[in-house]
């Protein structure tokens, strides 16, 4: 939109002229208006202005001149144009020695050359510039709206946009998957941002605050510009433009730009609403139909098979079940203060997000997949194709964790995994999957990965629980000692297990409470005196262990 001054000096008008400095600048000033000014400047001179004078009422006084000539390039003009003549009839040495060291042009014009000329063919550049302009950005944006109401892919669109404005472009939802791009993009330019993105989220998550939609990007071939696409203060997805050259934009180009690209952010905008809203048709009979299967409430065979194929699942297939309880969601949501929408458009958008990424990760490990979010939890039904069912579960949660992370760093998640798994068990598979979460979250173990192979004992223990007379025995070996913790601030329950579990070895165990052996010692006498129970005694021991892990399971004690 913006008229140069190599673009002026092209002009019919300007043939006789004489460029006396900043010829190398001719391409890089912009033009944004024309005025004719005599001494004083001071404020009539705006930035990107080309100035033409005659020089009347300082012309014969050099200092004079030179100072006016000097508040003009202070005042941001894009050139100086002086007709030689009466009152100037040569530019003094002081002058262009002075327009020489600050880059700046200065222009000699013919006096016989009328000014108002000079006014009406500039001007009538300028008009005809931004004309053109407005043209091309109303006939781009024509272009993507038909595009993208007629259905075609974000690749097309990328590629259409890339060619309309002779960039390279591709288009990323907010999670930083690329979901178009233009032919022949710079592997480089693509590798970069996934980087810059993965920064992005490691650091702000997927809910960055909306104050800067323009972000700046260095790769191998100049500078890319990552635009911010957003509707109703919500991020949507992101485009990046590449091939800008080795520097940034000049403020002028960085107007020019922002409007042009603004009409291409509303365009994919629109796409991304129109998929977002086809999507949520296809999530509600996904998540209905996986929420059946995990309670087994299909009438007959056919009717499961048949809905399992018009929603592209794969039935005849093994799966286990995977069952994760997000926590701190209401925190999560209460730490991002920069966010305009409610708790409830966002926990939506959140449990979307772990569905999509739990496809997507299963998909990357090429498994397929049954995902939906029912009470507060995310159930997965994995395809097991390795002989070891648990270490490939674990490994896709570990991944998943990751990518969840990047999202939404403020949320942590407790896991369960099922025993069971083949063809046709997803109810047992949920239910095994279910229990090993509780047990997990029960310990208060956040982060916990549990399989429900591993909770044989605690299983146990949740049974015995309901045996009163084994209560009253518990509790009566515990009192005194969990009494004791409370006043001193001393955690001699935890003493005992770490102990425990590291088989009685107190070099260990002391590394590992970072205590000194005798401080160790001491706690272990304590625990015996206060228990009645001998550390050295098998049934002492067990009577000591099975205490503390009724205790851990929920026992209330006679002292609570």
């Amino acid at each position: 939109m913006s008229v140069t001054m190599m673009d002026v000096q092209s002009l019919e008008i300007f043939k006789g002229s004489t460029i006396r400095t900043g010829a190398n600048k001719l391409q890089s000033r912009y033009v944004n208006w024309v005025s004719v000014i005599e001494t004083p400047v001071e404020s009539f001179v705006r930035e990107n202005e080309l100035v033409l004078t005659t020089g009347i009422g300082c012309g014969h006084d050099q200092e004079l001149f030179y100072s006016f000539v000097d508040d003009v390039i202070k005042s941001g003009a894009s050139a100086l144009a002086i007709a030689l003549g009466p009152f100037v009839e040569a530019i003094p040495h002081r002058v262009i020695d002075l327009a020489l060291k600050e880059e700046f042009i200065l222009i000699e014009l013919n006096w016989s050359v009328r000014f108002s000329d000079i006014l009406e063919q500039v001007l009538e550049q300028i008009h005809e510039e931004k004309r053109q302009y407005f043209e091309k950005i109303e006939t781009i944006r024509k272009s993507l709206l038909h595009c993208i109401l007629s259905g075609q892919s974000l690749d097309l669109v990328a590629n259409h946009f890339a060619t309309s404005i002779g960039c390279e472009v591709f288009i990323a939802d907010k999670r930083g998957v690329i979901r178009g791009k233009c032919k022949d993009l710079a592997e480089d330019l693509q590798d970069r941002w996934t980087s810059f993105m993965q920064e992005q989220l490691e650091e702000d998550g997927i809910y960055h605050s909306l104050g800067n939609t323009f972000e700046w990007l260095q790769y191998s071939g100049g500078y890319a510009l990552q635009l911010t696409i957003h509707s109703a203060g919500n991020i949507q997805g992101y485009i990046i433009v590449g091939g800008f050259g080795a520097e940034p934009f000049t403020e002028e180009e960085h107007k020019e730009w922002l409007m042009l690209l603004e009409h291409a952010t509303t365009a994919v905008a629109i796409h991304f609403l129109h998929e977002q809203a086809a999507k949520e048709a296809e999530w509600r009979l996904r998540d209905d139909f996986v929420w059946e299967l995990t309670r087994g409430s299909f009438h007959s065979q056919e009717s499961m098979l048949s809905r399992s194929k018009s929603l592209g699942y794969q039935l005849n297939l093994p799966y286990i079940c995977v069952v994760a309880k997000p926590e701190h969601l209401k925190q999560s949501f209460q730490s991002m203060t920069h966010l305009t929408i409610t708790f409830d458009h966002w926990l939506h958008e959140c449990i979307r997000h772990m569905e999509e990424e739990a496809e997507s990760v299963a998909k990357s490990m090429a498994l397929k997949s049954m995902v939906t979010f029912q009470q507060e939890e995310l159930i997965i039904f994995l395809e097991v194709n390795h002989h070891n069912a648990n270490q490939q579960t674990r490994t896709y949660i570990t991944k998943l964790i990751r990518r969840l992370h990047y999202l939404y760093p403020t949320i942590t998640l407790t896991w369960g995994i099922a025993k069971q798994y083949g063809y046709s068990c997803f109810t047992a598979s949920y239910q095994e999957a279910k229990r090993a979460l509780e047990i997990g979250r029960k310990k208060n173990d956040q982060h916990a990965i549990s399989t429900f192979a591993d909770t044989t004992a605690d299983r146990i223990t949740e049974n015995l629980l309901k045996n009163e007379e084994l209560i009253d025995i518990a509790s009566s070996v515990l009192d005194s000692l969990l009494r004791y913790s409370e006043e001193r601030q001393i955690n001699l329950l935890h003493t005992f297990t770490t102990y425990h579990h590291n088989r009685g070895n107190v070099s260990q165990t002391a590394r590992e409470l970072n205590l000194h052996r005798q401080s160790l010692l001491y706690r272990l006498r304590k625990i015996e005196a206060l228990t009645n129970c001998s550390l050295d005694d098998a049934d002492d021991l067990f009577i000591l262990d099975l205490s503390t892990r009724l205790w851990l399971n929920g026992m209330k004690t006679h002292s609570d």
